[in-house]
């Protein structure tokens, strides 16, 4: 397996899809990361014809990140929890179209106040959602990389610790195709967890790396200079640098 190292389009990136792909070769990457987040809000969102000419001209891999934002798979509400798998659904027909390589996703939030039962509802929402965007993905033939996310005092990821990850992963494989799993270096360290205790129980799952650094209390996404380092051993194909500005991935690539 050939390892691909790359960046992510976030948000507040101002570049066209063509003038990004080009800064990455420029430095040597060859992968992009598409956020849902761009693609809604620039003003020239590249269509995945588009995307599928560049890349091929370019000689760069692409990977999409499904909705985040306000986009919860384990909302208890079940008109927006369908609306959320539909989002999700429509990032899988997208990165199929564009020929990308996968397609990230997060697993689902729930809110530890709340009494049990209503926690229950929620995992369960998250575990359908999910088993209908793996079969989806299955379909299309791009493989949905459930992410770890981050956790937070006021909020309960399912994905946010190995255990927890692992049997999400398992429940999901009981009615449907298991997922990939996309494994974030920096929400592992804001959450306080060695990247080993998640390779451990789904290492072979590994499709898609994020790499970030924190000082261990905030996701602040800081650069990375040694993410190749970082790299080795986790069994990624893709490796996305997930920075805030331009300037911080090319911190990562030419420290000074």
């Amino acid at each position: 397996m050939t390892k691909r190292f790359g960046a992510s389009m976030d948000l507040r990136f101002e570049q066209s899809f063509e003038t990004f792909v080009e800064f990455l070769t420029e430095r040597g990457l060859s992968h992009v990361e598409l956020r849902q987040g761009y693609l809604d809000t620039h003003p020239d969102p590249p269509s995945p014809a588009r995307v599928r000419k560049v890349a091929a001209d370019h000689d760069v891999t692409v990977s999409y990140h499904a909705p985040h934002r306000e986009c919860n798979l384990a909302n208890p509400n079940e008109t927006l929890r369908k609306a959320a798998v539909t989002a999700v659904k429509k990032s899988l027909s997208a990165a199929a179209a564009a020929d990308a390589g996968a397609v990230v996703v997060h697993g689902g939030t729930l809110r530890p106040y709340y009494p049990e039962r209503v926690r229950e509802v929620s995992r369960d929402a998250a575990v359908r959602s999910l088993r209908e965007c793996t079969q989806v993905a299955a379909d299309v033939g791009v493989p949905l990389c459930v992410e770890n996310q981050r956790e937070k005092p006021e909020k309960h990821r399912l994905t946010a610790y190995p255990d927890r990850f692992a049997s999400l992963i398992e429940d999901i494989a009981e009615a449907a195709p298991r997922p990939s799993v996309t494994l974030d270096v920096g929400h592992a360290k804001a959450t306080g967890v060695d990247v080993s205790a998640f390779l451990e129980v789904l290492g072979d799952d590994v499709v898609v790396a994020h790499l970030h650094d924190n000082d261990g209390t905030d996701d602040s996404h800081d650069p990375l200079p040694a993410y190749r380092e970082v790299a080795d051993g986790l069994g990624a194909e893709y490796h996305v640098l997930e920075m805030k500005s331009l300037r911080d991935i090319e911190r990562c690539v030419s420290p000074q």
